[in-house]
């Protein structure tokens, strides 16, 4: 099937993704794990590059995949649907400059899990986050303290925007379309506005943040700062910091809902459950290292950067329910309802 850039928009504005649940992206296989919503495997994503961000569109069918390797720039290979004239035009042909290195962001038809298109982006993608009207999405350059912002109707990257060093997470906000990113090496969060390629503000914290969560109802940023081992809560809209919890070590992954918030205390071995209303705490030793976690319906998923696993808890208790071998380390999820 060829598939111009009039028939990829068709795709990427219809596509289902109806029998998915959660897509595990398993780093340099350069594979994804499909589990359906009784986290049975259903299957792989294969021919990927070193993914590590992954997120979902799920009214367009399509995952957004990043990758941690580096290329030269004008390696991307041509997705099989795609002819040799789109391919060439997509990346820019001519005599354009070119960064010294590039990496590649993937879209894939979750339904088939056929590649629909490979983007070239300047330096490695760390996270991936989608704009809640699934018009676009940003992916952070740590290596650049940059976001791209990929316009997922063309499937073509519209800008790189420059926010602070080393940012790593981009989340986004309902409320005003914006994008929020935070910037590790410097406790800043910048708000990016995809539309006009821009940052319109950037807010300080009192320390580095890695992942982060938007409570958008609430208008509650929720913060991991991760070397630091505290979890905070930051006003979204003026950035004043709320209230910090002191969870200790390491932090990597944070989920949140109305009533909890969930961190993975990795130095400590750790998933830990604060409630929001009493602050009282709940933590468990699940096993080596707990890494990314999402809340998927009733069950809290968190993976292990020790071991080659994925485990289901139950979200009030942290009971282990299930325990998933996985092929490599796995990283960002990207649940597709």
């Amino acid at each position: 099937m060829r598939i111009t850039t009039l028939t990829l928009g068709a795709v990427l504005m219809t596509g289902s993704a109806a029998i998915a649940d959660v897509y595990i992206p398993e780093g340099e296989l350069g594979t994804v794990l499909h589990l359906d919503r009784s986290f049975n495997e259903m299957g792989r994503i294969e021919g990927l590059d070193n993914v590590h961000g992954l997120a979902g569109a799920p009214e367009r069918g399509v995952l957004v995949a990043g990758s941690l390797s580096e290329s030269a720039p004008g390696d991307a290979a041509r997705p099989a649907a795609m002819s040799e004239e789109d391919h060439a035009a997509h990346h820019g042909g001519g005599d354009a400059a070119k960064p010294d290195a590039a990496s590649l962001v993937t879209l894939v038809e979750a339904d088939s899990r056929e590649i629909l298109r490979q983007i070239e982006v300047p330096g490695i993608v760390h996270h991936v986050g989608i704009s809640s009207d699934e018009r676009f999405a940003a992916v952070t350059h740590p290596g650049l303290g940059a976001v791209s912002v990929i316009d997922l109707e063309s499937g073509e990257m519209t800008a790189t925007v420059a926010t602070g060093p080393v940012p790593e997470y981009a989340v986004a906000d309902p409320k005003t379309g914006n994008f929020l990113v935070s910037n590790a090496s410097n406790a800043t969060i910048s708000v990016v506005d995809p539309k006009d390629g821009i940052v319109t503000r950037n807010f300080k914290l009192q320390g580095s943040p890695t992942h982060i969560q938007l409570d958008a109802d609430a208008r509650q940023l929720i913060v991991s700062e991760a070397d630091s081992g505290i979890v905070s809560i930051v006003d979204a809209d003026s950035g004043e910091t709320l209230d910090r919890f002191d969870i200790g070590g390491e932090l990597h992954g944070i989920v949140v809902d109305q009533d909890a918030i969930w961190s993975s205390a990795r130095k400590r071995n750790l998933v830990v459950r604060v409630d929001r209303s009493t602050g009282e705490r709940l933590e468990v030793n699940v096993g080596p290292e707990p890494y990314h976690m999402a809340r998927i319906e009733d069950a809290l998923l968190v993976s292990s950067a020790g071991k080659p696993e994925l485990w289901i808890l139950d979200p009030e208790t942290l009971e282990l329910r299930q325990t998933i071998e996985t092929d490599s380390r796995a990283h960002q999820f990207a649940p597709m309802p």
